[in-house]
């Protein structure tokens, strides 16, 4: 005999819910979840994050590092922190969406 978890009641095995208080007893597929299971949705989620991180490096490295026609900013606090943010961001993002990549199938 199956016992309902909010109201106590004994139903039979072979019950998908509760004859009193119609509560379903039996846990469907779709709603056993897995803890390490990140899912599709959550690696895309991933995935444009660290795209977006990765084109912010790739706009840094073109309009801070001179690559067009527009001039260079050459504050010093600004030229202090390029070169440790560009690859930060650039290689940062890389690895990031190859992680949400990889997460897909986890």
């Amino acid at each position: 005999m199956k016992q309902c978890p909010f109201c106590g009641v004994y139903n039979q095995d072979f019950a998908a819910e509760c004859s009193k208080c119609g509560a379903r007893l039996v846990v469907l597929p779709a709603q056993i979840t897995n803890p390490l299971h990140f899912g599709p949705d959550k690696a895309r989620e991933i995935r444009s994050k660290a795209l977006s991180v990765l084109v912010l490096g790739l706009m840094i490295k073109v309009y801070w590092g001179g690559y067009g026609p527009w001039p260079v900013i050459d504050v010093p606090v600004l030229s202090d922190i390029r070169p440790w943010l560009e690859p930060v961001l650039l290689y940062g993002g890389a690895l990031g969406y190859v992680v949400g990549w990889v997460l897909n199938w986890i």
